[in-house]
């Protein structure tokens, strides 16, 4: 710490204000009366976000003592998410709005600057320190008690000045750089389906004959499946080991991922062995999260499909799986009719009759597998940008946190 700074317990250079209760009886549609809460500070920014804003009746009297100050604090101080207590946000106006009870206020005395004393609070110092109250317990409520013992160290007046003059400026280039930054990450993500469409105009995509996902699907009986339902398979008949069984997270990120195992004693399996799945089958999800996508890998063991899966096996002198995954995912068709086809919206559903008559656009084997090698290139290059983007929205938060912390142990 420099010479001169004087290191204060935060009790002693701010006054705390709680927020406003009321019933529930009390929340109305619209009032005068706007309360805000922990919803109202950005988290990840720390600004204030008045979007959604929640109101209560005209006849409750708010005392002055309960609406946020300008050149105050507001703090989150109880939350169901320990990652959002003692989150604040900087008071930049006189809004003559109410904060509620699960928030509070903190004005800074006179020996403090408000925006010094806004990125402390915004530091990986307070940071530490909020973690540690809750460390090691389910404690989702911030005292003021405990708060006020936070250790806050105040250079001269001129100082303070200094230091949020080049935090202001520094962080507003910042925040330019990660929404640059963000903008493109966006686009990265966007073009790998405009890359899909372009690959398919460049190789005669409309001389291309319609066919059915159902004619494209192997001979045999059962090439085009769902999983066991209800009782056929209970999660009380899942073992440490066994033959594996697919479901809903194994193909939501589009991709085949093993994100959660799950098993059947082999005996169980030779009851359901009709469910089986094979190298190369494609999986879409038809509950939940429906019309993701996935293709089975070679080195699959063992394992079998829930009902959340439609599992396709196909006929491979027509469709090749690697094809018809890329054109499930970015046919703009394809996705406009499984969108319109999905019903119910909480859990929107699909189904195999829905899914077997989905129309898809098919050139030769040939066509389809320079396709796939061509997107695959494509696609590597969009992952390339999107890497380099996030790189540079994890160097920006940490620039910004070590400017944080050059600021208040004083080496900026």
């Amino acid at each position: 710490m420099k010479a001169g700074w004087m290191i204060k317990p935060l009790g002693e250079v701010c006054e705390f204000q709680r927020g406003l209760t009321y019933a529930k009886s009390d929340e109305v549609d619209v009032s005068n009366n706007v309360i805000l809460r922990a919803t109202n500070i950005d988290l990840s920014t720390n600004l204030l976000d008045l979007r959604e804003l929640r109101y209560i009746n005209d006849a409750v009297t708010v005392p002055a003592s309960k609406k946020v100050k300008k050149n105050s604090l507001l703090i989150c101080t109880a939350s169901g998410s320990k990652s959002h207590l003692g989150k604040v946000a900087y008071i930049d106006d006189d809004y003559d709005f109410a904060f509620g009870g699960f928030m509070g206020m903190l004005t800074p005395s006179e020996i403090l600057l408000p925006r010094y004393f806004f990125h402390l609070m915004t530091s990986g110092v307070y940071k530490d320190f909020i973690a540690t109250l809750a460390d090691g317990a389910n404690i989702n409520n911030l005292k003021f008690f405990d708060l006020q013992r936070f250790a806050v160290p105040i250079p001269a007046l001129a100082e303070q000045h200094r230091i949020v003059a080049i935090l202001d400026g520094a962080f507003d280039g910042i925040a330019t750089a990660k929404a640059n930054a963000e903008r493109n990450l966006q686009n990265a993500q966007e073009l790998v389906g405009i890359g899909f469409h372009s690959i398919t105009e460049n190789l005669g995509r409309t001389q291309w004959p319609i066919r059915q996902v159902a004619a494209l699907k192997a001979s045999h009986k059962g090439a085009m499946r769902t999983g066991p339902f209800g009782s056929q398979l209970l999660h009380t008949e899942f073992v440490d080991d066994g033959i594996a069984v697919l479901g809903i997270d194994n193909a939501v990120a589009n991709e085949f991922r093993w994100d959660r195992r799950r098993y059947i004693t082999k005996e169980k399996y030779e009851q359901m062995a009709r469910y089986r799945v094979f190298p190369g089958d494609v999986l879409i999800t038809i509950m939940g999260t429906c019309g993701r996508c996935a293709v089975v890998p070679e080195n699959i063991p063992l394992a079998i499909n829930t009902k959340h899966l439609c599992c396709i096996t196909l006929n491979r002198q027509a469709c090749l799986p690697e094809y018809l995954h890329i054109y499930f995912l970015h046919d703009r068709t394809a996705r406009d009719y499984l969108s319109a086809q999905a019903k119910g919206s909480i859990m929107a559903g699909l189904n195999m009759g829905i899914i077997s008559e989905l129309p898809v656009r098919l050139p030769s084997i040939e066509i389809q597998a320079k396709i796939v090698d061509q997107f695959d290139a494509y696609r590597s290059e969009c992952e390339r940008l999107e890497s380099t983007q996030r790189q540079k929205l994890i160097a920006l938060d940490n620039l910004k946190k070590s400017l944080l912390h050059q600021a208040f142990t004083g080496q900026l």
